[in-house]
């Protein structure tokens, strides 16, 4: 055997080891890791969804204005709640329009939002859509 047929002998067992360990972590690679969130033990406040984009919060049934005023209140009180949690309840499970409402409430109040829905639980990241410059109305 010469030096040559070594050295490609080598490089195609090298080349193969690497195609393995690549394979390996594919799953990995492709679904972008495991991501990791502090998740509270309590949260400062809890709002379930409710039937007619209404929102549950302490058994009173608030509908999305009136929601906003009590933060606005809160707000006013210097007692803005740092951790909300928005839950599916009994009546109703969340849509669309009260993850909407979720969102500009936490860009308005700057709270760290959770959505837990179907019990998956979800840190939730709002932000603001860019602006439009003039010319482009």
């Amino acid at each position: 055997m010469n030096l040559r047929s070594i050295v490609v002998r080598l490089g195609g067992a090298a080349m193969l080891a690497t195609m393995f360990a690549l394979a390996a972590c594919n799953g990995t690679v492709r679904s972008g890791g495991e991501t990791t969130v502090n998740v509270p033990g309590s949260y400062d406040m809890t709002i379930g969804a409710y039937k007619d984009n209404q929102f549950m919060l302490d058994g009173a049934v608030l509908s999305a204005p009136d929601l906003e005023a009590h933060f606005r209140y809160l707000q006013d009180q210097k007692q803005l709640p740092k951790t909300v949690l928005l839950e599916d309840t009994d009546s109703a499970k969340i849509n669309n329009a009260d993850l909407e409402e979720f969102a500009n409430l936490q860009l308005s109040f700057h709270f760290t939002g959770y959505v837990k829905h179907k019990g998956k639980l979800t840190l939730m990241s709002a932000v603001e859509a860019p602006k439009k410059a003039k010319s482009d109305k």
